[in-house]
């Protein structure tokens, strides 16, 4: 509910993309190498797609992902490939833009200056100012034109999502379907029969070890794997040798005054959620506006906020925290929401609050106001953005003197020497295993794959790094001779064959259940143990003893009458199991009475995500899409000069 609150307050799009302005680009885009080639990456219906237009927009995307998850960003990244999900985002683009003007639908010049000029980060005083606007954008290393247009683009966008979402209703009685479905509650019983029972029964011979090595020799194919040396130029070392002069300091902090060093109001809240839908029956919304009524008496006499959330809100996202909504400024609430808050001191109780999603009790628990920080209270932090932005600017030239060096013959151990860095010499690997002292790290594997034996690179990526690296050796890939890998194999032929016999045996057992009468007898006569869960929500996908298993949890909702035995042996990490249905037990009307604003509105959100997947896919089939995956990535390759 908290995330609807806010989602229908504002664009999140729009606010992501100014959101980047206010970061600053302190790690400005540095392509894909020095000898990188202008060539496409991808074309939709003819239309190419650049490298560097790849490159900005995974840019984008990163610094999105660091003003959201702040430190646990760059773990977060380190799993992600933003070059793939940055084409993906521009082939979107393009297809939905030209959507648009299919469907005529446009952003006027008014509508596109009006979005622009309402925005903090461009105002002084309040007001829109253009040279404001302009210096604000060229610190950021972006001009007017290019800002214009991607808030165009991005408001196009929106514009269509709203089209599709519009088209996708929920009735009553299709919220409450999927309600039961995912809130029933029910209990099994299960009999077991574990592949690692008839282990110890399996002894292969050399000649059957021989015959399932042949018949399934491309499951031991060892994958290509390389070896590479490098040379990292960590930014943040080099850039702790810069000291600031006190103007480039005082330059700094007045071009980023309004975006990094001004702050709006903010207040920390929490509310009670009574849900009551707006076309809900007008005795419906007085019963849940008299609840409210009641818990805000409730409070004023002393009642513990955090208790009567925990007990009573129907906002499934605070309510276990006690109503926490933690801290937000003007334009991320709904604004009845947002106008009782702000008006509120520290330690009041708003009335209670009517919005579309029911009624709300509201206690504010600390107010920040709107401030400036001075120049001396920003000077640490000014100091470090222009040291990582220094770091940054030395790590490309010192990697870019190295490089033209070694092709003209230095030897990447005397490059490093000199600078006093490590020459790390890796392993093989593979690419998607950990690299060591690198991790997981997609982007840097994917650059080193494409190089030559002897060749040099760079790799320029803002989560993996500013390398320089060589390739040392490669290792194609291969299926070992059987005596080097005669244990694996022997496990492999051991593991299936108890395996085919616990499938044999579970399926011997269950056609001697005809009804669920017999399910304990089988269970008695075969000396096999009755295992019964207490009741367990289906929506969670897990079997009580069992863990993760959707099979189940799926196929319980098909059996009737009770008890009953689903009709087929389920299968989990090379174990079978004979389920019994005990009970199936559906949410009361109370209970969807409850739930079902907050719900409906939940599932309203998602499905229309999920209408726009589907519309954005049928764009996609329909278009003429070709991607060169060997262009998407970190490293340019050069010639050797061995």
């Amino acid at each position: 509910m908290l995330n609807a609150m806010r989602k229908y307050a504002y664009s999140w799009g729009i606010r992501i993309l100014l959101g980047l302005i206010t970061g600053v680009f302190i790690f400005w885009g540095i392509g894909n190498g020095l000898f990188s080639q202008v060539k496409p990456v991808a074309s939709v219906d003819g239309q190419k797609i650049l490298a560097d237009e790849v490159q900005r927009q995974a840019d984008l995307m990163r610094r999105s992902f660091q003003n959201m998850y702040g430190p646990q960003a760059a773990e977060l990244l380190k799993h992600m490939n933003l070059q793939e999900q940055a084409l993906d985002q521009i082939i979107n683009e393009r297809l939905g833009q030209r959507e648009a003007r299919r469907l005529g639908l446009r952003i006027s010049n008014q509508e596109l200056r009006r979005t622009i000029a309402a925005e903090r980060a461009f105002q002084i005083d309040g007001r829109f100012d253009v040279q404001n606007y302009e210096a604000v954008l060229a610190e950021n290393n972006m001009t007017p034109p290019q800002f214009e247009e991607l808030t165009r683009v991005e408001l196009t966008m929106k514009l269509l999502r709203d089209m599709v979402a519009q088209a996708v209703v929920v009735s009553d009685a299709q919220a409450r379907q999927i309600y039961n479905q995912r809130n029933e509650r029910v209990a099994v019983a299960y009999l077991e029969v574990p592949s690692t029972d008839f282990i110890s029964e399996i002894h292969p011979t050399q000649q059957q070890l021989e015959q399932f090595y042949r018949q399934n020799a491309e499951m031991f194919r060892e994958p290509e794997r390389v070896k590479v040396d490098y040379i990292l130029y960590d930014p943040i070392k080099l850039g702790e040798k810069v000291n600031s002069s006190d103007k480039e300091i005082a330059d700094f902090y007045r071009r980023n005054l309004k975006t990094l060093f001004t702050y709006p109001e903010r207040v920390r809240a929490r509310h009670i959620l009574i849900a009551a839908a707006p076309d809900a029956p007008e005795k419906d919304r007085q019963q849940a506006r008299a609840k409210a009524e009641k818990i805000l008496d409730q409070l004023k006499k002393g009642a513990d906020f955090a208790k009567l959330a925990a007990q009573d809100s129907d906002d499934p996202g605070t309510r276990d925290r006690g109503g926490d909504l933690g801290f937000f400024e003007r334009g991320q609430m709904i604004k009845p929401f947002e106008d009782a808050a702000f008006a509120l001191k520290p330690g009041q109780l708003s009335g209670v609050v009517a919005t579309r999603f029911g009624f709300h009790i509201i206690e504010v628990e600390e107010v920040k106001p709107a401030h400036t920080d001075t120049l001396d209270q920003a000077r640490p932090r000014i100091v470090e953005l222009l040291r990582e932005r220094a770091g940054k600017r030395a790590a490309i030239e010192d990697q870019r003197e190295d490089l033209a060096a070694a092709l003209n013959g230095a030897r990447l151990t005397d490059l490093a020497a000199k600078r006093g860095l490590d020459l790390v010499s890796t392993p093989a690997f593979a690419a998607g295993e950990p690299i060591p002292r690198l991790g997981n790290n997609p982007d840097f594997a994917q650059a080193v794959f494409k190089l030559g034996m002897g060749e040099i690179g760079t790799v320029n990526g803002k989560a993996s790094g500013i390398f320089l690296v060589q390739l040392v050796d490669r290792q194609p890939a291969h299926i070992p001779p059987l005596k080097e890998i005669a244990d694996r194999v022997r496990d492999e032929l051991v593991r299936r064959e108890a395996e085919t016999r616990a499938r044999d045996r579970a399926d011997r057992l269950i056609k001697q259940i005809k009804t669920a009468a017999d399910f304990n007898k089988v269970a008695e006569i075969n000396h096999l143990t009755v295992h019964k869960t207490e009741p367990f929500d289906r929506s969670s996908n897990t079997v009580p003893t069992i863990g993760d298993f959707p099979e189940v949890t799926q196929a319980v909702g098909a059996v009737t009458p009770l008890p009953g035995v689903i009709p087929r042996v389920m299968v989990q990490s090379g174990n079978y199991y004979i389920v019994e249905v005990l009970s199936r037990q559906m949410p009361s009307d109370e209970e969807w009475t409850k739930a079902a604003p907050a719900f409906k509105a939940d599932l309203l959100q998602s499905l229309r995500a999920q209408a726009w997947d589907n519309f954005m896919a049928g764009l996609k089939r329909n278009a003429a899409i070709s991607i060169d995956t060997s262009a998407i990535g970190g490293a340019a390759p050069v010639e050797s000069s061995m």
